[in-house]
């Protein structure tokens, strides 16, 4: 895939303040994201997982009620499902206090976007997430014996 080609990429948006959610998915859709999802809290993420939705990136606010970022990512990196566990995930937020930073990146979070978000730095974190989970998947498709 090249930069910035965001055309064929599925995503899921978790943020529950509409606002927030209307200006990041535009920002999406002019970089080129047709298949945006939105959900305004981890609950409803998780019923769209569940449901059969497989996004290649998932954006994450970390403050939602009832279920709040940290949880709904707690859940998906436990899942007995290795595809959605591997999700890549992208933490959208304004907290920027260690606790919550190392929390998420304890959980595997692909980037870190703080809030206000910009075009260039959601291409930024996206490519960097996208190009993270090709090595991944590339790895995991390695003989064995490549990977030692």
């Amino acid at each position: 895939m090249k930069p910035n080609d965001f055309s064929g990429i599925r995503i899921l948006l978790v943020e529950d303040e509409r606002f927030i959610r209307g200006i990041v998915r535009r920002m999406l859709q002019s970089l080129g994201s047709r298949d945006v999802r939105e959900a305004v809290d981890g609950t409803e993420a998780l019923r769209l997982l569940d449901g059969g939705f497989l996004p290649d990136l998932v954006f994450c606010d970390f403050k939602m009620e009832p279920m709040d970022g940290l949880t709904f990512m707690r859940q998906v990196r436990e899942s007995a499902d290795p595809v959605r566990a591997g999700l890549p995930l992208i933490m959208l937020t304004a907290a920027t206090d260690e606790e919550t930073v190392r929390t998420a990146l304890g959980l595997g979070v692909g980037g870190y976007l703080l809030k206000p978000v910009s075009p260039k730095m959601l291409a930024d974190r996206m490519n960097a997430a996208l190009r993270l989970r090709d090595r991944s998947v590339a790895l995991d498709l390695a003989p064995r014996e490549a990977q030692l």
